[in-house]
């Protein structure tokens, strides 16, 4: 294929992400999207001769949290950076591929897992006599399109940022007696017992987006210290959300179980107030679930003949070689050359 064809056929494709978005999310335009359409077609201008694209993949290895209605703050909840309850850090780690094009620019293909959780315990307002906790394992998949600032630019050189449109999977759970309860199943708020509701969906729609610093290693390689924050369009990551539905109901049509993980609550001794009531709020549905990560990313490149343009290395710095060899370090220290595949 050539230069000219990938790029018309990538432009396709972001203008057809950017139509995605308008047509699913039914909010504004994606302006940093467009942003990057532009930056990403100018860097085709430059000269075939200089194109140094190669591929590249890397390993994800992060910490994990949300914002959602549970825990936080030791306050009313809000939604802000200040909510999030950083007592219930959890971890991620994945994997991905990217092909590099010149003048920092690429587009990847990501997939991770990630396990996020809150609990109204760990705030001292009126919150935790709620009782509401959860654990959500999550499985996400996504492509994005990042700009990395070449090495060649000074001070700057190695940082990045990056967006994109993706796909999560996720599964809310509670525990009871040392025995975890996948929640949405259960129809905590009525979702089963209320004919005019449904069940939320195993899935929603993401936008990544995030930034970091890349770090130059040998054989090509790239350590960078990444922070990557996920909108998302559902306000179940944790299972909570709108009024309380009433609990003799949920345990007619689903069982005990169901009835105490809609409202497991007690009476706060302060004031004496029932929470749980029919139709009263059990979470913010103004606001949606989002999630953020905080790690390392190690980024290998994979042609054998190409250079990594935005390291100090030289040219021939491909990890693995055109041969198929990889290298190996034996005990005396010194490199010795395997082949991978033949």
């Amino acid at each position: 294929m050539t230069l000219c064809g990938l790029r018309l056929n990538f432009t396709i494709l972001f203008l057809l992400l950017a139509q995605f978005f308008n047509t699913f999310c039914q909010r504004k335009k994606t302006i940093f999207f467009a942003a990057f359409l532009i930056m990403y077609t100018a860097g085709f201008s430059q000269s075939r001769r200089n194109a140094r694209s190669y591929w590249s993949t890397h390993i994800l290895l992060s910490s994990s949290t949300f914002l959602s209605d549970l825990g936080g703050k030791d306050f009313h909840g809000s939604n802000d950076p200040s909510d999030i309850d950083f007592r219930q850090i959890r971890y991620a780690f994945g994997s991905g591929i990217q092909y590099n094009l010149p003048k920092g620019l690429s587009i990847g293909l990501d997939a991770f897992y990630t396990r996020l959780a809150a609990d109204d315990a760990e705030t001292n307002w009126n919150r935790k006599y709620r009782k509401l906790k959860v654990r959500t394992d999550i499985i996400e998949t996504s492509i994005k399109l990042e700009y990395t600032v070449p090495q060649y630019r000074g001070a700057l050189s190695g940082f990045y940022a990056n967006a994109g449109t993706g796909l999560c999977f996720y599964r809310p759970m509670n525990e009871l007696n040392g025995v975890w309860y996948k929640l949405r199943p259960l129809g905590t708020q009525g979702q089963f017992a209320d004919p005019s509701q449904s069940p939320y969906d195993y899935y929603s729609l993401v936008i990544p987006f995030g930034f970091g610093k890349k770090f130059p290693l040998k054989n090509g390689m790239t350590l960078a210290l990444d922070i990557s924050l996920r909108k998302t369009f559902t306000d179940y990551l944790d299972d909570v959300s709108g009024v309380y539905y009433d609990a003799k109901l949920i345990e007619e049509t689903n069982g005990e179980l169901a009835a105490y993980f809609s409202n497991p609550s007690v009476v706060e001794p302060t004031d004496g107030i029932v929470r749980g009531e029919p139709g009263t709020i059990r979470g913010n549905s103004e606001n949606n679930d989002n999630y953020f990560l905080f790690g390392f990313k190690l980024h290998i490149p994979l042609n054998g003949n190409m250079g990594n343009p935005n390291t100090h290395c030289s040219y021939n710095n491909g990890w693995i070689k055109s041969n198929g060899s990889i290298p190996k370090i034996h005990r005396r220290g010194k490199k010795k050359r395997i082949r991978l595949f033949k």
